[in-house]
């Protein structure tokens, strides 16, 4: 089985078209989104309607339940409550709907998936520390965990009581160790490389790749500037922070 896991596309219609085109190159036996459509970019509805006919398993991400009220808006920064303001007035009953029947979490034979932590998943806490890890750890009763929710793609690895730390583009993994993977972020890398990232899970061969694809960035940043939203959202495309 290859299984490819997405995240964080962000109403991002550039990088998720060519996203999109990439999968219509590369056939894959799954497809699992880890959350956050919408939020911050500029074509929420034009995004949800293309991830709406996919084949594909999902998750909530804290931006897209916040557009249906299902998570407070006291836990964002002001730009992003701005834009998500923004999406709740600019979407149509059609994405409201699909944004709001995502769960919380998704559950294959041999992993688990999430948005953000399995401690607590609808509070959609950050994973970005090897204590934050070692609480997930604990809590996961499979040995693989996939997230989204930081845009930054790695590993974190559970050896017997020892927690490591990979950002490798490849990793072979052992079943007698545990591990939380980040996938990364279609429309939002926050890793310093503004390319597309997801992950590809190769079951057979135990073996996780991170794959990164150009996009029209400029386009994007066009866009979120036309639109009104804050303009911070339109720089931090072009520098992936």
């Amino acid at each position: 089985m290859r299984y490819l896991l997405f995240s964080d596309i962000h109403s991002n219609w550039e990088a998720f078209s060519v996203f999109l085109d990439f999968l219509e190159k590369e056939k894959f036996d799954r497809l699992i989104f880890l959350g956050d459509a919408v939020g911050y970019g500029a074509d929420p509805d034009k995004v949800v309607k293309e991830l709406s006919q996919l084949n594909i398993s999902k998750c909530a991400g804290n931006h897209d339940w916040a557009v249906v009220g299902k998570f407070s808006l006291e836990y964002f920064n002001p730009v992003a409550k701005y834009a998500i303001e923004w999406t709740k007035k600019s979407i149509s009953s059609f994405t409201f709907n699909f944004l709001f029947s995502l769960p919380l979490k998704h559950e294959e034979e041999n992993f688990f998936c999430v948005h953000g932590s399995i401690f607590k998943p609808d509070k959609f806490y950050y994973i970005t520390n090897i204590e934050e890890a070692r609480l997930n750890f604990s809590l996961l009763e499979k040995n693989i965990c996939f997230v989204g929710h930081t845009h930054r793609p790695g590993v974190y690895i559970k050896r017997e009581d020892k927690i490591f730390f990979s950002q490798e583009e490849e990793l072979i993994l052992d079943s007698k160790f545990k591990y939380i993977i980040n996938v990364g972020s279609i429309g939002q890398p926050r890793d310093g490389d503004p390319r597309i990232c997801f992950c590809i899970y190769n079951e057979d061969r135990k073996m996780i790749t991170y794959k990164r694809l150009e996009y029209d960035i400029i386009k994007a940043q066009k866009k979120i500037i036309e639109k009104g939203l804050p303009p911070f959202l339109a720089y931090r495309l072009g520098k992936g922070i």
